[in-house]
């Protein structure tokens, strides 16, 4: 079955990674020590066998060497003295050492003439008088010692008689000529049987190593990694319900540090769901303390329902207030717009008489107050209406260039306001057109008086998913989080002599067309208000 790694504890992750960290650096510690030391080895080697050739070499007669060579024969005393003293050289020194004579003549093809060797080779069949075939590192040391008159060593070779280091001293008259080389033999199989008995010295000092370092990560992971498990177990009990949980806390470390303030957060959860259950036993349903277990999900599902049960509480609270108004509405239309009527009629004909021009004056101002009151009464009653009046196809782009024309004098006369209208895609609305009409001006118009040293009004028309969108932006006082929060309730207004009432005409109406009025702003440096209403679906025949 293949291991995979993602699904492994955390603990087990760290573990294996830190013992196969540590386990490449003893792997690497033990190779680069495996290696010196058969280096070192086989320099001890080499250089044995160069001082024995070096020491032997001045032992052997130049004369002995030339009688020989001149004959030739096994019998001769001088091969005979010369195996003799070969022969020493391996009981002298080891018994592994095995030396002879060559020729400093060179043969075709890398052959040398052996002329002397000691009875050790007899094993091999290589002996005295006989033709060797010389690899390539045996013929390099030997040419160098002929060239050079100097002691020289090779590396491992192997022929076909084993493996070997040989050393090569060369043989001088007394007129300093070369007339035979001395070669000194030693197994490398030697040097094998050291490597093979170091080896295993550091494969057995290696496992205990990691042995030791597994114990040792083991009980300081378990030691590190004991607030992190910790977590693991708060988090499970806080997923199961049991808010109460206290984590220990071992030290001042970092992840010690950390069960603090999960302990922190489990009782501030305590009480948040004690504040939950409170809240649930005044709407009437089944405690959170009364359940024996109390999984986290289902305290999430009841705050949840908890929040639904008061925004529709809120809706219906505000469906009561806006049922209060259109009655209030209804009855003021009934009892004061007709007397108010007939003063304004009064009140035209005098103004229409001979009088001063103070008398005017006040008349001017008594008809302009009237007016007021009858704008505010006419909000009133379009508060009482029930449904959205008859319905249209409104060109979104028309609308738009409509309502800036409408207000463009009104700008311009009032305060140094620049106008700037964006169409950005074409919508087509089903609605009341002139009430959407009404929506338009009366933001517009409030942006205007929002900007006390003039600014810059715009009206962007665009689509958002299944809305077209009247984005009005100015540049005025702008307002807070909390005044914004409160527009289109009745009777709040910013203006000095406003009554709320324009604007939560605007909400009614766009919440009736199955839209809604997004606003932001900030304060001293403008609002923003989107007006959403849904784009015509289908086709108008």
């Amino acid at each position: 079955m293949k291991l995979n790694v993602k699904n492994l504890p955390l603990f087990k992750k760290i573990l294996m990674f830190s013992f196969m960290i540590s386990t490449l650096v003893v792997v690497s510690t033990m190779g680069t020590s495996f290696y010196l030391q058969s280096k070192q080895l086989k320099t001890q080697m080499a250089d044995k066998v160069e001082g024995v050739s070096g020491i032997w070499s001045s032992t052997l007669d130049p004369d002995d060497i030339r009688s020989a060579d001149e004959f030739r024969d096994k019998s001769n005393p001088s091969i005979r003295r010369l195996e003799k003293l070969l022969t020493m050289v391996g009981d002298k020194s080891a018994s592994f050492l095995g030396a002879y004579v060559i020729l400093p003549e060179e043969y075709p093809n890398q052959k040398v003439y052996i002329l002397s060797a000691s009875d050790i080779y007899r094993d091999y069949s290589f002996g005295s008088l006989m033709y060797y075939d010389a690899g390539e590192e045996f013929i390099s040391a030997y040419r160098n010692t002929k060239e050079n008159k100097t002691i020289t060593s090779t590396d491992i070779f192997t022929d076909q008689y084993g493996s070997w280091i040989s050393s090569f001293a060369p043989i001088t008259d007394n007129s300093g000529n070369v007339v035979a080389i001395l070669g000194i033999d030693t197994k490398a199989s030697i040097i094998k049987e050291n490597q093979m008995e170091i080896l295993e010295l550091l494969l057995l000092e290696m496992a205990a190593i990691l042995a030791v370092v597994y114990v040792i990560l083991n009980w300081g992971l378990k030691k590190v990694m004991k607030p992190v498990d910790d977590l693991f177990f708060g988090i499970k009990e806080i997923s199961s319900g049991n808010f109460t949980v206290k984590l220990p806390v071992h030290d001042q470390s970092e992840l010690s540090l950390l069960s603090e303030k999960f302990n922190e957060m489990a009782s501030q959860l305590s009480q948040l769901f004690e504040r939950v259950s409170a809240a649930s036993r005044q709407l009437g349903q089944t405690s959170l303390k009364d359940k024996e277990s109390l999984l986290l999900e289902e305290a999430i599902n009841t705050m949840e329902d908890i929040f639904e049960r008061t925004k529709l509480q809120q809706e219906l609270q505000r469906a009561e207030k806006m049922n209060a108004i259109g009655q209030l509405a209804a009855s003021v239309a009934h009892e004061i717009r007709n007397p108010m009527t007939v003063v304004k009629g009064f009140l035209q004909i005098f103004l229409s008489k001979e009088m001063s021009e103070e008398e005017h004056m006040y008349l001017k101002l008594m008809i302009e107050e009237l007016n007021r009151a009858e704008t505010i009464i006419n909000d009133y009653l379009s508060l009482a209406k029930p449904d959205v009046g008859n319905l249209v196809i409104i060109d979104g782009s028309e609308m738009t260039e409509q309502v800036m024309d409408l207000m463009s004098s009104y700008a311009m006369m009032s305060k140094n306001i620049s106008l700037h209208t964006e169409i950005k895609n074409q919508v087509k609305i089903r609605g009341n057109k002139s009430e959407l009409k009404q929506v338009l001006i009366n933001i517009l118009k409030n942006g205007i008086e929002a900007m006390g040293d003039g600014g810059k009004l715009s009206l962007t028309l665009e689509r958002q998913g299944d809305f077209g969108v009247f984005v009005i932006n100015d540049t005025g006082i702008g307002m807070t989080a909390e005044e914004t929060s409160r527009l289109g309730t009745a009777f709040y207004s910013l203006k000095e002599r406003g009554t709320g009432m324009g604007l939560m005409v605007c909400y009614q109406i766009v919440e009736r067309m199955k839209g809604q009025i997004k606003v932001s702003s900030k304060k001293g440096e403008g609002t923003t208000f989107e007006i959403m209403v849904p784009i015509l679906t289908e086709s108008p025949e």
